[in-house]
């Protein structure tokens, strides 16, 4: 370890440099296993936050789902699963399947969300599904839906751009007044001297 700092001559790069470095190596490493988990579960998208009452109550709003890719003929009746949908293109749909059928070709899942009087209309297609659901968890889904509010988004970067910058802005004025202090020290040490 030691000799890679002396590589990157490490101790001579200034701190808001190595809090930056630390940033992006924590990003890359987010996204690359984000990456590594979308291969894993065959998904593009294998996390999805629940954004209404639809299925309540198995799932209520802010529920973060984890998605698997199933193959067509593994989406069984009672399964829930995230579609694309021509009636709601606002995000993705998260209902129950209710029914499957093979016609032409093709399986067709008629959902409902648990919480709707009536089935969805009209059916959707393997096409179209995102994932089935293979895990739930609550309440983590809400820091997204917060992310998502209006102002929400600048203000944390703000604030992790001050977090970052005012410890170096800080440690620079602490090594002025050390300085400052020393001068001092020294003149009044010659004048005693004399």
């Amino acid at each position: 370890m030691e000799r890679v700092r002396q590589t990157l001559r490490w101790r001579q790069w200034p701190e808001i440099a190595k809090t930056g470095f630390f940033v992006l190596l924590i990003i890359g490493g987010t996204f690359g296993a984000f990456g590594l988990f979308t291969i894993g579960m065959g998904t593009s998208t294998p996390l999805v936050v629940v954004t209404s009452g639809s299925m309540s109550p198995t799932l209520e709003r802010g529920h973060l789902l984890v998605l698997q890719r199933q193959s067509p003929e593994n989406i069984e009746v009672d399964d829930i699963i995230v579609f694309q949908a021509s009636w709601h293109t606002e995000a993705p749909v998260v209902h129950r399947v209710i029914e499957r059928e093979y016609v032409d070709g093709e399986y067709r899942y008629t959902t409902k969300g648990d919480n709707n009087q009536l089935p969805d209309h009209p059916y959707t297609v393997y096409e179209d599904i995102v994932g089935v659901v293979v895990s739930a968890i609550p309440y983590i889904g809400y820091i997204t839906l917060i992310l998502q509010e209006p102002g929400v988004l600048p203000l944390i970067i703000l604030v992790l751009i001050v977090i970052i910058i005012l410890p170096d802005v800080v440690s620079k004025k602490d090594s002025g007044n050390d300085k400052r202090e020393d001068v001092e020290t020294e003149e009044s040490t010659e004048e005693l001297n004399t």
